[in-house]
């Protein structure tokens, strides 16, 4: 009777199969070397020895799947291991566990190394371009495809990976800095009155280069500016966000009009109240304790934390930050890893890149997301229309 009270207390649920979160492993062992050493059944019956069997079969499930996803982890970064075809069988591994909230942990470490695999083989691909365009001719390259080149670079979050290309782009770099510094001053000087030119002209036709979505947004300044204006906006620089066109702009004011700073961004999905907000955090990798107040009552909220232990609350694997307080943990949602948190005095939300449509977010293409990062910072405005 005490060995079946035991496997007993083992489940959430038996008819589902579904263990509790913390099983006695080490008591369970114990109890079950007994078991397995009445051959006679002088003191276990066949039926307990057949639900230590089930108990142990579904215990060992779950350690190999803790076991697997441990292997794929590098400290910060992914294992040489991991192939998406190993992912792929992990994550189908997972569903035999039915404890959800050990299914969630197990399946945010595993989304994790998802992303840093898939944004290290987005870098790859951009910088083996990159690569071969400076091979075949180095004047080929400009500051913006250089600049991106860097910003790839640092999204790679495998140290096999960041080793072979760390000398490559060096190289890169190098040669970049020292063909601007020989320029002839006269060329350079009329280079840069060029460029300014065109930063205060508009785009007068669609254009698409591959690496960022670009409209024609002359008419979409024109109606940001008298939106900003009647609303009274006065900061020098203002992420723009236009729910009717679903594009994000950057946008300086000069002579007391707004205009426009690069290409209009479109925004792939959005669920998020208008008015006004600040950018609070540019998120980049952040660590197993980065956190997220988010507690309207609390003073510092929407402030992020890089070590939210200090607040004195509950560590959780809530993913959706809308139910989390009062503090969001970063790590509980695979696709704010990369992000850009803005909030108010009442709302929090994100900017994000992904699949997923996140309530106060705004999601963006990955290469549009790298490119946002570049160019706001913690309190630029963000003002939604």
């Amino acid at each position: 009777m005490a060995a079946q009270r035991l496997v007993s207390h083992q489940y959430q649920s038996r008819q589902h199969q579904a263990l509790i979160t913390h099983v006695n492993t080490k008591q369970v062992q114990v109890v079950n070397r007994f078991v397995q050493g009445d051959f006679c059944n002088l003191i276990f019956s066949k039926q307990t020895q057949a639900d230590f069997q089930k108990l142990f079969v579904l215990l060992n499930k779950r350690q190999r799947n803790e076991r697997q996803i441990a292997s794929y982890y590098d400290g910060h970064y992914y294992a040489n291991l991991v192939t998406q075809k190993r992912l792929n069988q992990t994550d189908k591994h997972l569903l035999q566990e039915k404890n959800q909230t050990v299914y969630q942990q197990q399946k945010n470490r595993l989304d994790t190394i998802q992303i840093w695999f898939d944004q290290t083989q987005d870098a790859n691909k951009f910088l083996t371009k990159t690569r071969k365009t400076f091979q075949a001719d180095p004047r080929q390259l400009n500051l913006a495809q250089v600049s991106q080149a860097n910003a790839y670079y640092k999204l790679i979050k495998n140290r096999r990976w960041q080793h072979y290309w760390q000398p490559q782009l060096q190289k890169i770099l190098t040669y970049f800095k020292n063909a601007q510094a020989n320029k002839d001053k006269s060329q350079l000087a009329q280079e840069n009155a060029e460029l300014e030119e065109l930063k205060n002209a508009p785009l007068t036709q669609a254009y698409r280069p591959a690496h960022v979505t670009i409209i024609d947004n002359v008419q979409a300044v024109d109606v940001a500016d008298k939106i900003l204006q009647d609303a009274g906006i006065t900061a020098n620089k203002v992420l723009y966000f236009s729910q009717n066109d679903k594009t994000l702009s950057l946008l300086r004011r000069s002579g007391g009009h707004y205009h426009t700073q690069g290409a209009l961004i479109r925004v792939t999905a959005n669920q998020v109240m208008s008015g006004s907000y600040r950018i609070r955090a540019l998120i980049s990798n952040p660590s197993e304790t980065a956190g997220v107040i988010t507690d309207p009552q609390q003073s510092n909220f929407g402030r992020y934390y890089e070590d939210a232990t200090g607040m004195n609350a509950e560590i959780n694997t809530i993913s959706d930050y809308n139910l989390s307080q009062p503090i969001f943990w970063l790590k509980n949602n695979p696709t704010l890893q990369n992000s850009i948190l803005f909030s108010n005095s009442q709302t929090l939300g994100f900017i994000y890149s992904g699949n997923s449509v996140l309530n106060n977010g705004i999601c963006v293409a990955e290469s549009d997301l790298i490119q946002l990062t570049n160019v706001v910072d913690s309190g630029t405005l963000l003002y939604i229309s």
